[in-house]
């Protein structure tokens, strides 16, 4: 890739950095440490685990841009983009921009796709724009449509503290945070631990590493090509997810945890109703704009 082609990419990437941003570290000082003894959990608190499309959703997450709404948002905006690309040439599949969403909170859980992508996301695998970048003018081109469709980007991506969940996403870490500290949550883990256990595989205690993978998915991370793996290491990495996703739904680890975790999601939601309230309106504006732009042109 040329210096001038690596430049203009970092300057599409610090443009849609934000956007995509999970935001993780959305107010942790609040959100973590001793649990809040003020909260009691509600146990009608559930999770709906979407096994088509590989999804956890928790109750708070009806109040901000979720998995299958951030899908809609990109997807629109690959669209603007590679209708923009055709005036310079390229054919580019929207549809194959980025990988499938897929949520794994508690480690790999859908068998089915794990036995056929390992810890790979769908789409992961698909055509990339490398080939595009080698050739130099792709990355041209892109910078160009990035400023020439910038106002209809803008239209379709929300601000980054509606994309990263604000008030919502502070819930769910806090949430996590007193649920991490109950004897059922660490029960479920143990449980998980010694059913991969049996199966051959270590345990990963350390949080920093792999908390909910095993010592072995995270060696085959760290020394296996992420881009073109060997066969041998795609065939371990299906080996090994598929241990660990076959002792996930065998304990019940993900449903478990998730539970637990919408339990206390549940008084946290009733103490700001007014502000999740407000943040899903504004949230829903973007969700429906892209939605309403997929509609007209696909």
């Amino acid at each position: 890739m040329s210096i001038r082609i690596a430049e203009r990419r970092a300057r599409w990437n610090s443009y849609i950095a934000p956007a995509l941003a999970i935001g993780v570290t959305l107010a942790i000082s609040s959100c973590s440490g001793t649990p809040d003894a003020s909260i009691t959990p509600d146990p009608s608190g559930k999770v709906k685990l979407d096994y088509e499309n590989s999804l956890v959703i928790f109750p708070v997450d009806v109040y901000r841009i979720s998995a299958s709404d951030r899908s809609q948002i990109l997807l629109a905006r690959e669209v603007v983009m590679t209708t923009c690309m055709k005036k310079f040439g390229f054919i580019d599949d929207p549809n194959a921009a980025y990988p499938k969403a897929e949520n794994r909170n508690f480690g790999v859980w859908n068998v089915d796709r794990v036995r056929q992508y390992g810890f790979r996301l769908i789409g992961e695998d698909g055509p990339s724009n490398q080939k595009h970048d080698e050739a130099g003018e792709w990355g041209d081109a892109r910078y160009e449509c990035l400023a020439s469709e910038k106002s209809r980007i803008e239209e379709i991506t929300p601000p980054d503290d509606l994309m990263n969940g604000g008030a919502a996403a502070e819930i769910a870490l806090k949430s996590l945070s007193m649920a991490s500290e109950t004897d059922a949550w660490k029960d479920a883990k143990d449980n998980w631990d010694k059913c991969i256990s049996a199966a051959g595989l270590t345990p990963e205690r350390d949080a920093d590493k792999a908390k909910w993978s095993s010592q072995q998915s995270f060696d085959l991370q760290m020394r296996a090509d992420q881009q073109n793996p060997s066969t041998s290491d795609a065939a371990e990495g299906i080996r090994i997810a598929t241990v660990e996703a076959e002792c996930n739904q065998k304990v019940r680890l993900t449903q478990t945890l998730g539970d637990i975790q919408a339990s206390y999601q549940l008084p946290l939601i009733r103490q700001n109703e007014a502000v999740l309230t407000e943040l899903k309106k504004k949230s829903q504006k973007y969700v429906d704009v892209a939605q309403k732009f997929l509609k007209e042109t696909q």
